[in-house]
């Protein structure tokens, strides 16, 4: 009976629970805004944006666009780049499971080392390099990713609307690696459809790195004196196909006020990590915040809605 009593208690705690793309709008508002807060040690006036920290915050909450989900669920983004530029510009996939006990029945088909990850977390968080298959401790393995699915472990539940139409996913593709040992994280920012400049990562794998490496280069390769707080500023090699970055950025980019596409540069070749709508840079000179941020025009907050003060 008490066994029957805890579980009763359980389910009613996780129905009290509901991630944030099901709190009201004004609740989601207020939360982003106390996170911006937070992070940055001031606020600001959500209908008159003017820096791009605080227009990401905006676009976060209010922007949509029909491929939204396609482009932020990691196993739809992949048919998703396909049919925009074509096959092979993606991480190859091994598997896709909505059920830790389907993943259970396919291990033994999975190749000796792969990347398990959940299609909808972000910032390194959720996931897994299996490097040799037979050293994994399975059975806590499949505890673990069996959270993946629970989409108040997900950025379902956070203030990024992109997120909300993801259905939680667990994903294998192929692990990258590096010519020297290091994969380096190309990240295209661009604006109404143009390529604008490079922000450039090292030290990105492994995720646990703390000392990740942030720098900022045009589209010429040449640095810029912009940095962001708590990260090391240093070279970053050009990297071969920095014109097919541009090319293919520019032709993603397109019917978007503002996205970033992510290029990985492998003992394979160039692959397209991801595109997202919420580059999170945070600069350490406004000026360069307040020069993004003119760059960057908000559409109209729906059908309906209206369009920030000193938009065009």
């Amino acid at each position: 009976m008490q066994r029957l009593l805890r579980g009763v208690r359980r389910r009613l705690r996780r129905l009290r629970q509901r991630p944030v793309s099901q709190w009201p709008e004004e609740k989601r508002v207020a939360k982003a805004m106390s996170l911006y807060d937070r992070q940055m040690g001031r606020t600001f006036d959500l209908e008159h944006p003017t820096l791009f920290t605080e227009k990401r915050v905006w676009y976060q909450l209010f922007y949509t666009h029909p491929d939204m989900t396609r482009i932020y669920d990691k196993y739809l983004f992949k048919s998703y780049i396909e049919e925009k530029i074509g096959p092979g510009w993606t991480a190859p996939l091994y598997g896709m499971w909505t059920r830790v006990r389907d993943l259970e029945r396919d291990w033994a088909s999975l190749p000796d080392s792969f990347c398990l990850k959940s299609n909808c977390s972000s910032l390194g968080k959720n996931v897994v390099f299996v490097r040799d298959k037979s050293s994994v401790d399975t059975k806590a393995l499949f505890r673990k990713v069996k959270k993946w699915l629970d989409p108040m472990n997900t950025m379902i539940n956070s203030c990024n609307r992109a997120y909300y139409g993801v259905t939680p996913r667990i994903i294998a593709e192929k692990l990258l690696t590096g010519k020297d040992g290091q994969i380096y994280d190309y990240k295209v920012m661009c604006f109404g459809g143009k390529a604008d400049h490079f922000l450039a990562t090292a030290d990105r794998f492994p995720l646990e790195a703390d000392d990740l490496a942030y720098t900022f280069y045009d589209l010429r390769w040449n640095k810029l004196p912009v940095t962001t707080p708590g990260h090391e500023n240093r070279d970053i090699p050009r990297p071969v196909y920095l014109d097919k970055m541009i090319e293919i950025a520019e032709k993603l980019s397109q019917g978007f006020p503002h996205i970033r596409v992510d290029y990985y540069d492998t003992t394979d070749g160039l692959y397209i990590g991801e595109m997202t709508l919420y580059s999170s840079p945070t600069y350490a000179q406004r000026e360069w915040d307040l020069r993004l941020g003119n760059m960057f025009d908000l559409p109209r907050k729906g059908p309906d809605g209206v369009r920030p003060e000193g938009q065009v």
